[in-house]
C-alpha cells in the first residue's frame, strides 16, 4: 500500500561533502602544521628536522602559523615585486592572483636591499622580486620581478610531493628530495666558477644557471641519503642519514684541521671531517652555513647532547671564538661572568641554531641554549644582533633588550633577526625596521637594535605556546592589493581562548564587543589588542594592526539580502529577510573567496549583507565570472568556493532575484554577477538576493507514493514524484542509526534536464543476503534527491526498521533525527 507523504514521510537537507583535499606528503603528512612542528627549542632529530618555518632576509619575514599558512611582509613583498606589505598578509590567490595549488615551503634570497621571494606549491615554483637575487632572469627562469611562475619548474623527474626541504640563498635554490637526492638550481658565479652546481661544472658552460643540476660525490656518483642541504652565496653544505657531512662550491673548507691551509673551490660534494665529538654527544642534530663574501665561510653542527661546533673563517668572530683567526672544529665559548670580551663555558648546551644563511655578508649566527636564553656572534649590522646599532664583530653574548629565559625560536639574516617567545604572542624584530620589515603597519626608515614586539600576533609552527591568544579574521576581509583593509567595511574578529578583554589600543574604528566586529571610519593605521590570562604567563596581549585605505577607490559595492521566500522568487512584503546564520562569499572566476562577510542577524538590516570590494584586486585577478556564494561560516580568503552550503535548520534554496529579476529555477544558492572588471570604478551592484524555505510545498522536489520492501532476500524501492526542479539524480542510502548513512545505489532522474511537471515512477533494486552488505543490519534507509551540480540532497526518510528474521519493514519515526520541519505521527507498515 502506498504511504502518506504526510504521515511517513521527513524532508531535509544534506550538504553533500567532497572528499578532504590531498596534500603532497613532503615525506610526512603536511596536514596543517603536521610536517613541520619538528622545530625550535623543542625539536628532535635530524631527519624530521623542519628549518625554516620562519623565513627572513633583507627586511623581508615569510612565517609558517599553526594552521600551515605562510605569511609574509616586507620590502618588495607585494604582488608587484616593488612594493611593500606592510603587515603579515597570507600567501594565497588573493594577495598573489593566479597562484594554483597549496603553498609548501618559501625562502628569500638577498643582498643588501635586494630580494627574491622563491615559493613551491603543489602545483610547481614561483618567484616574485628583485631580479637574479635568487635565480636566473632568464626567460625560462623568472623573467618577471612580479609574482610569476618559474617556467623552468622542478628538477627533471621531482613532484613538489618528494621536496622535503627547500633552502634558497642568494643566487641560488637546492632542493633535498625524500629519496635523498640535492638538486641546484644557481645564479652564482664565483670566480667565473659555476662549481655551486655540484656536479662537476667548472668555468661558465652552456645553461650552467638555467638548468638544474644533480649534485654528485667525488667520484661521479650521485649524492644520496641527504636529510638537510644548507649554505650560502655559491656554496652548499650537507648532512646525511648516516652522519656524514659534503660541501662543494666556492671557497670551501674541509674541516681537516692544520693541512687545510686556504678555501678550496670544490665542483663536486666532497667528504669533509667530522668535528671531535665525544660518543656521548650522539648523532648530529643540525648543520649551518654563514658566508662572508670576502673571505670564506663559518661551518657548525649541532649534536643531539647540545655540543656546538665551529670551524672555518674567523676573521668576524663567528666561530664564537677570541681570536679572529681561521681554524677547524671549535666548540663556541660564552663569555665569561667577569668579563664579557673574554671566553668562560663551552657551549655545549644549545637547543637551536640559526646562522645568517639568505644573505651572502654579515657572517653572524643566534644560538638558543637548554635554558632558553638567546645568545649570538658574528658580525653585526644594522642593529640585526640586538646588540648595538654600530656595525662591529661581536664576541659571543646578548642583546640587553632580550635576556629572558622564554626563547622558543629564531631566524637570522644580514638585517634582521627574529625570535619567538613563550609569553609574548606577538614576535619579536632587531635590526633593519626599513620598508615595512617590523610587520608593523608602519614604512618607517630607521634602525632599531632593540628587540621590539610591537609586531602582528602569528603561532608559529612548532614554536609558540599554543595557550597564546590569537585574533583571527572570520570570513576573508575587504582589502586592496598591498594588504589595506578598505574604509567602510567591518570586519569580524574571532577571538581564542574566550574570556578576554578586546580594545582599541590606537587609531579610530568603531569596536562592537558584543559581537566583536571592527568598522573601520576612517584611514590610517587602528591597532587593537586582545588580553587573556594565561597559565604562567600571566596577562597577555597579543595585537593585530590593520593599515586602513581610504575607502580603496576605485571600488565596487555588491548588496543584497537572504530572505524567506514563497516559491516565486519574488521579494515583496510579505517575505521578511532571514539571516539563518548564513554568509554571503564573493568569489573569482575560479572560485576563489575575494571576502566573505555574515548576513546580517538583527535589526533593520536583518538578513542583508554587502561588500565593498578594491578595484585593484579585481584588476589583479581578471575577467571572468564573478559569484556571489551561500555558506553556513566563514570562508578564509582564497579558499576555492564553487558550491554553496545547504542552509541549516530544515531550509532549502528556492531562487534568486538579480535587482528585480526573479530566477525560480536557480536553487543552487549561488548567483553569477557577471564580469566585474567590466563594472564602472565606484558603481554599486544592488538587490543580489536569495529566497530559502522550509516548506516542503515550496522546494523542488515533490514527492508521491513510496514503498520499501524486502522479498526472497531483494531490496525493492519504489517512489514516485510530482514535480522536479533542477533534479539530477536520487541516492538510496541505508543507516543503522539513523544518523551515518551510506549511500547503497543511484538513480538517475527521469525528468528532461532535471525539470518535470508530470508524475515519474522509480524503482531500486539490490541483493539484501550479500553477508557485507549494510542491509544486514539496516535501521533506517532514506532516499535523497540531489540537484544539478550536486550542491544539495533532499532526503526522504523512509524511517524503516529491519526486523531480522521477518520478511518486511516496520515503517516508524526516529525522533532524535535533528531539526526537521515537522516530525510526522509513527506510522507501522508491514509488506507482506
Amino acid at each position: 500500500m502506498p504511504v502518506s507523504l504526510a504521515f511517513l514521510l521527513t524532508l531535509f537537507l544534506q550538504l553533500l561533502v567532497a572528499p578532504a583535499g590531498i596534500h603532497a606528503q613532503n615525506c610526512f603528512s603536511s596536514q596543517g602544521c603536521a610536517d613541520y612542528s619538528n622545530y625550535g627549542i623543542n625539536s628532535t632529530v635530524a631527519a624530521t628536522l623542519e628549518y625554516d618555518n620562519i623565513v627572513t632576509g633583507a627586511g623581508q619575514t615569510i612565517a609558517r602559523d599553526v594552521n600551515g599558512e605562510l605569511k609574509i611582509f616586507g620590502r618588495y613583498t607585494a604582488l608587484d615585486g616593488i612594493r611593500n606589505l606592510l603587515s603579515p598578509m597570507p600567501i594565497n590567490n588573493i594577495m598573489f592572483p593566479g597562484l594554483t595549488g597549496t603553498p609548501l615551503k618559501a625562502g628569500i634570497g638577498s643582498f643588501g636591499s635586494d630580494a627574491q621571494v622563491i615559493l613551491l606549491t603543489t602545483d610547481g615554483l614561483w618567484a616574485w622580486g628583485v631580479l637574479n637575487s635568487a635565480v636566473s632572469s632568464s626567460s625560462t627562469v623568472a623573467p618577471n620581478r612580479k609574482f610569476s611562475k618559474i617556467p623552468l619548474g622542478l628538477p627533471a623527474g621531482v613532484t613538489p610531493a618528494d621536496v622535503k626541504m627547500m633552502f634558497v640563498t642568494y643566487k641560488s635554490i637546492a632542493i633535498t628530495t625524500c629519496a635523498g637526492n640535492v638538486h641546484v638550481l644557481t645564479n652564482s658565479n664565483n670566480s667565473g666558477n659555476a662549481v655551486a652546481r655540484g656536479d662537476g661544472s667548472t668555468g661558465t658552460p652552456a645553461g650552467w644557471n638555467t638548468t638544474w643540476s644533480t649534485v654528485q660525490k667525488t667520484d661521479g656518483s650521485p649524492l644520496t641519503n641527504v636529510v638537510a642541504t644548507r649554505g650560502g652565496w655559491g656554496m652548499f653544505y650537507a648532512l646525511t642519514g648516516a652522519g656524514e657531512l659534503y660541501t662543494w662550491g666556492s671557497d670551501t673548507y674541509l674541516g681537516t684541521g692544520t693541512t687545510e691551509t686556504a678555501v678550496q673551490n670544490r665542483s663536486r660534494a666532497t667528504l669533509m671531517t667530522l668535528p671531535p665529538a665525544d660518543p656521548g654527544d650522539g648523532p648530529i642534530k643540525m648543520i649551518g652555513l654563514t658566508a662572508d663574501d670576502f673571505i670564506a665561510p663559518t661551518y657548525y653542527v649541532l649534536y643531539q647532547s647540545g655540543k656546538l661546533f665551529a670551524m672555518g673563517a674567523g676573521s668576524a668572530r663567528a666561530r664564537g671564538y677570541y681570536t679572529l683567526t681561521n681554524g677547524s672544529w671549535n666548540v663556541p665559548e660564552y663569555p665569561s661572568a667577569g668579563n664579557p670580551n673574554a671566553p668562560g663555558p663551552l657551549m655545549t648546551d644549545i637547543k637551536w641554531i640559526s646562522p645568517n644563511e639568505t644573505d651572502p655578508a654579515y657572517p653572524s649566527i643566534n644560538v638558543i641554549n637548554s635554558a632558553g636564553r638567546l645568545y649570538n656572534f658574528g658580525e653585526e649590522v644594522y642593529g640585526n644582533l640586538g646588540r648595538d646599532a654600530g656595525d662591529a664583530n661581536r664576541y659571543p653574548g646578548q642583546s640587553p633588550t632580550l635576556t629572558g629565559t622564554d626563547i622558543r625560536a629564531v631566524e637570522s639574516s644580514g638585517y634582521n633577526t627574529v625570535v619567538i617567545t613563550n609569553c609574548q604572542p606577538n614576535f619579536g624584530i632587531a635590526g633593519d625596521n626599513f620598508d615595512g620589515s617590523r610587520g608593523s603597519g608602519i614604512a618607517s626608515t630607521i634602525i632599531d637594535d632593540d628587540f621590539t614586539f610591537n609586531t602582528a600576533g602569528i603561532k608559529v609552527c612548532g614554536a609558540s605556546n599554543t595557550d597564546m591568544p590569537e585574533i583571527n579574521i572570520l570570513g576573508a576581509p575587504s582589502i586592496n592589493d598591498v594588504g589595506e583593509y578598505c574604509n567602510g567595511t567591518t570586519v569580524e574578529l574571532g577571538l581564542s581562548p574566550a574570556g578576554g578583554t578586546l580594545a582599541i589600543r590606537s587609531g579610530t574604528a568603531n569596536l562592537n564587543t558584543t559581537d566583536n566586529t571592527i568598522s573601520f571610519t576612517t584611514a590610517g593605521l587602528v591597532t587593537i589588542g586582545y588580553t587573556v590570562n594565561v597559565s604562567g604567563c600571566g596577562p597577555v596581549e597579543v595585537i593585530r594592526v590593520f593599515n586602513v585605505n581610504g575607502g580603496c577607490t576605485p571600488n565596487i559595492t555588491l548588496t543584497g539580502s537572504v530572505w524567506r521566500d514563497d516559491g516565486n522568487a519574488v521579494i515583496n512584503g510579505g517575505e521578511p529577510n532571514l539571516a539563518n546564520n548564513m554568509w554571503a562569499n564573493l568569489t573569482g572566476p575560479a572560485g576563489e573567496v575575494i571576502s566573505s562577510v555574515r548576513v546580517t542577524t538583527s535589526g533593520a538590516n536583518l538578513g542583508t549583507y554587502q561588500f565593498l570590494v578594491s578595484k585593484a584586486i579585481i584588476n589583479e585577478i581578471g575577467a571572468g565570472n564573478y559569484s556571489i556564494v551561500l555558506t553556513n561560516a566563514g570562508k578564509r580568503q582564497g579558499t576555492i568556493l564553487t558550491a554553496a552550503d545547504v542552509p541549516a535548520n530544515g531550509y532549502g534554496y528556492t531562487g534568486t532575484n538579480n535587482n528585480g529579476t526573479a530566477d525560480a529555477a536557480n536553487r543552487t544558492g549561488k548567483l553569477n554577477v557577471g564580469d566585474l572588471m567590466a563594472a564602472a570604478d565606484n558603481s554599486t551592484l544592488p538587490n543580489l538576493s536569495f529566497g530559502i524555505s522550509n516548506d516542503p510545498l515550496v522546494l523542488p522536489v515533490s514527492f508521491g507514493a513510496i514503498t520499501a520492501k524486502i522479498i526472497g532476500g531483494q531490496l525493492t524501492v519504489n517512489w514516485s514524484t510530482l514535480k522536479e526542479t533542477n533534479n539530477d539524480r536520487f541516492e538510496i542510502e541505508a543507516s543503522v542509526d539513523g544518523e551515518n548513512f551510506t549511500t547503497i545505489g543511484t538513480v538517475d532522474s527521469k525528468a528532461t534536464n532535471g525539470n518535470s511537471d508530470r508524475d515519474l515512477e522509480y524503482q531500486f533494486e539490490r541483493n539484501a543476503t550479500d553477508s557485507n552488505s549494510l542491509l544486514l543490519s539496516l535501521g533506517v534507509l532514506a532516499l535523497g534527491a540531489i540537484g544539478l551540480g550536486a550542491t544539495r540532497k533532499f532526503r526522504v526518510l523512509f524511517g524503516l526498521l529491519l526486523l531480522l528474521g521477518v520478511s518486511g519493514f516496520i515503517v516508524s519515526c526516529k525522533n532524535q533525527i535533528h531539526n526537521l520541519w515537522k516530525m510526522a505521527n509513527c506510522l507501522f507498515v508491514l509488506h507482506k
